[in-house]
């Protein structure tokens, strides 16, 4: 697979993975309906179906991220790569967390945003500063960055494991064992972990095998990994056993990887590269079109699932005029991007 092809491969998995995680956070069914039955078609689809299919999402962003990391990493590359890490994450978390503490401060001094924001109780102190900006309080979508942080940060304790193939063996079962004990663990969480290093373990031993060109044997071979990823999950969905749901997510995103032809993904538009900045500012545009709507339709089945099916649509779209509009604004915008221009022309 050429640089190209390999690059445009993995926009293209992470646009998808934006749109997945809209989706996963544009349930409205209680918002218009208001309390209902899990059983409810409405509940059922927004709440069952849907996110069984999109659940996939964060852990494939884990996976890109750790495969990217670790590819053609050695010690002397360390310091590069947390160098940009700390343009392209570090920097853009902490603004965006305050940005959005500063944000629901403002909007519960406004009495129509009061009512959309629900946040009635926000305190302000250097404790409740720092909980924001630090520990991503009133942004909790940044789950997911904060443990890339911590992931970038001990990558280099990771890699002297990983670089060996039976102690890296080790290390990823060790990992899914620790899913198992403690599927709660705090503050690093052993799920993300075990996607950023089975693709990281990928990226060391496997290069060549990830990147090969599409055959149609890659295509079945995606196909099984994804049937069995499937009847992996039934553990879950069944017993409660965690580890069967994130085998199910590393085999679903392998299987992906697999199946697609990078040749399938010629067309790119400079816009759906604003991974990062559409995952950060998506939850604004979908919480208030929700809420307002549910005001002024408050009941309507039709409008909650028309809403929920066009979402994306509507976040994306409201993402990329905003974007188009701070790009007048070089630095703000750096920051706001996690530091990215054209994801085709990003470093790894």
């Amino acid at each position: 697979m050429e640089e190209g092809d390999f690059r445009r491969k993995i926009g293209w998995f992470q646009f998808c993975c934006c749109v997945m995680v809209i989706w996963n956070h544009s349930g409205n069914a209680e918002l218009f309906l208001g309390r209902l039955e899990q059983s409810h078609p409405l509940m059922h689809l927004q709440y069952g179906i849907f996110p069984a299919i999109i659940r996939v999402s964060i852990p494939c962003f884990f996976m890109v991220s750790g495969y990217q990391f670790f590819r053609g990493f050695t010690m002397k590359k360390l310091g590069g790569k947390w160098k940009r890490r700390v343009k392209t994450l570090l920097i853009p978390y902490l603004t965006w967390n305050f940005l959005y503490y500063i944000g629901y401060q403002a909007a519960n001094q406004i009495f129509f945003l009061k009512e959309i924001v629900n946040k009635p109780h926000i305190g302000f102190s250097l404790t409740e500063i720092i909980q924001s900006v630090v520990f991503y309080r009133y942004h909790p979508l940044f789950w997911f960055m904060y443990q890339l942080i911590l992931l970038v940060i001990l990558a280099p304790v990771f890699y002297f494991v990983l670089r060996q193939i039976w102690s890296g063996f080790f290390l990823l079962m060790c990992l899914l064992a620790g899913v198992f004990y403690m599927p709660f663990s705090q503050p690093l969480n052993l799920d993300a972990a075990f996607y950023y290093l089975f693709a990281g373990f990928c990226a060391l031993h496997g290069q060549k095998a990830v990147e090969a060109t599409w055959t149609f044997q890659r295509g079945a071979l995606g196909i099984v990994f994804l049937v069995f990823g499937i009847q992996i999950s039934r553990l879950y969905y069944k017993m409660a056993f965690i580890p069967a749901i994130v085998l199910y997510h590393v085999l679903a995103v392998m299987g992906l990887w697999l199946l697609i032809n990078a040749d399938w993904l010629k067309i790119w538009k400079p816009w759906m590269g604003y991974t990062f900045f559409i995952y950060a500012f998506h939850f604004i545009p979908v919480r208030f079109l929700n809420k307002t709507m549910a005001l002024w339709f408050e009941g309507s089945q039709a409008m909650a699932l028309f809403l929920y099916l066009i979402m994306p649509v509507f976040a994306i779209a409201v993402c990329c005029l905003t974007a188009k509009l701070l790009q007048s604004f070089p630095k703000v915008w750096s920051v706001l991007s996690g530091g990215k221009k054209v994801y085709l022309e990003e470093k790894p």
